[in-house]
């Protein structure tokens, strides 16, 4: 994501002509919960529950963990709900442009970016894939979900209507590397996929290998490859509602 490129330091989306929230409500989190919830379906009503900032950015600009440098140390600790709509329907593209305005807005978020070339893990058809018929089909909704759940011998990405682009990306956040997509499959699809992200022997959930090929029909190469990286300049704890 080591040749550099730098670009001046940004206030997010501070030339998007993209529509804005209009009303935005951002509270600390009190459920304790260990996954987290970002919906925003076509409606525009965006509802976030238990994120982080780091979860905010991956989600507003589609990257991943390591692929995020700098920022305040409440980063991935401080844990957020909001409620948020805007005035009206908003389309796919919008979703992201819209993250990063109430990010800039609310939290006072500056970045800037770099392409650095890391070591990453190429998320590719194993030979028995893809499954579709067995874990996932294309998505028929018109809006999309992602709901994660972490807990002992258990992980667990559930969603609708998401690339298996965004998949990789949720998948290198929980793995703690960057996954890159190289399936060369289009579109958006509904699917789970579970493991035991601890390994455990006798566990009832298969190591996250084994999850991709039986569960999906893919697998994980490791390979080199140029990624950009986002560096955050400076956050803030987000502004009274």
């Amino acid at each position: 994501m080591r040749w550099i490129a730098v670009f001046a330091i940004l206030t997010v989306a501070s030339a998007q002509t993209f529509p804005t929230f209009e009303v935005a409500s951002i509270h600390p989190d009190v459920t304790g919960a260990d996954g987290s919830v970002i919906d925003l379906p076509e409606t525009g009503r965006l509802r976030v529950t238990n994120a982080t900032l780091k979860t905010l950015i991956r989600a507003a600009w589609g990257i991943q963990n390591d692929q995020i440098s700098g920022g305040p140390k409440w980063l991935d600790s401080d844990r957020y709900d909001i409620e948020a709509r805007t005035a009206g329907p908003i389309t796919e593209d919008q979703d992201q442009p819209l993250l990063q305005s109430l990010l800039a807005d609310r939290f006072h978020l500056k970045v800037y970016r770099e392409q650095r070339e890391l070591t990453v893990d190429a998320l590719m058809l194993a030979k028995n894939g893809p499954l579709f018929s067995k874990i996932f089909s294309k998505s028929t909704g018109t809006s999309s979900s992602i709901h994660t759940n972490h807990g002992p011998g258990e992980s667990r990405i559930a969603v609708t209507g998401i690339s298996i682009g965004q998949f990789a990306g949720m998948l290198g956040n929980r793995m703690g590397r960057i996954v890159i997509d190289k399936t060369g499959l289009s579109g958006n699809y509904d699917f789970t996929l579970v493991w035991d992200p601890d390994s455990t022997p006798g566990s009832t959930f298969p190591s996250v290998f084994a999850a991709l090929q039986e569960q999906m029909g893919l697998r994980l190469e490791s390979q080199k490859a140029t990624v950009p990286v986002l560096v955050i300049d400076s956050a803030d704890h987000p502004s009274d509602n």
